[in-house]
């Protein structure tokens, strides 16, 4: 088996994932998210409010990438925004209702793309498969 095409498969499953999560986004009557959002939904699901730098971080994103996905993501009503307390130049994301309500969606889109992503693969090798491609992502520093 050739290794020389990591890159490309890599490239072509992050395509492939997107391209299946923006219809399921559209179709579920979410037509203002992105596959973009998905990583900052999660962490605010997961943690609550915080900074934005402590988000962009936690994501492995940049602050002004991540500055510019809350933008859409407030536009559509999904979070909010407001000043730290105590210092101004923090900017703090939390869930609106609207981004709380979309949190079962969020979840079972998780659940059935991680399902298609890995379809009938056996534990040993998705583990397998993960500890690689981690170790490709240490590599490329």
């Amino acid at each position: 088996m050739t290794t020389d095409k990591i890159i490309n498969l890599a490239s072509q499953v992050r395509r492939r994932a997107n391209e299946r999560i923006a219809t399921e986004l559209e179709r579920l009557g979410h037509p203002g998210l992105a596959p973009s959002h998905g990583a900052i939904l999660a962490r605010l699901y997961t943690v609550g409010a915080q900074p934005m730098s402590a988000l962009a971080e936690a994501i492995g994103r940049r602050k002004n990438t991540v500055t510019a996905l809350v933008r859409k993501l407030k536009a559509t009503g999904y979070v909010s925004t407001r000043q730290g307390v105590g210092d101004s130049r923090v900017t703090l994301v939390a869930l609106t209702r609207k981004g709380e309500a979309f949190r079962a969606e969020f979840e079972t889109l998780s659940v059935q793309l991680l399902a298609a992503a890995w379809g009938d693969m056996a534990q040993a090798r998705r583990e397998a498969v993960v500890e690689g491609l981690e170790e490709v992502l240490r590599n490329l520093g």
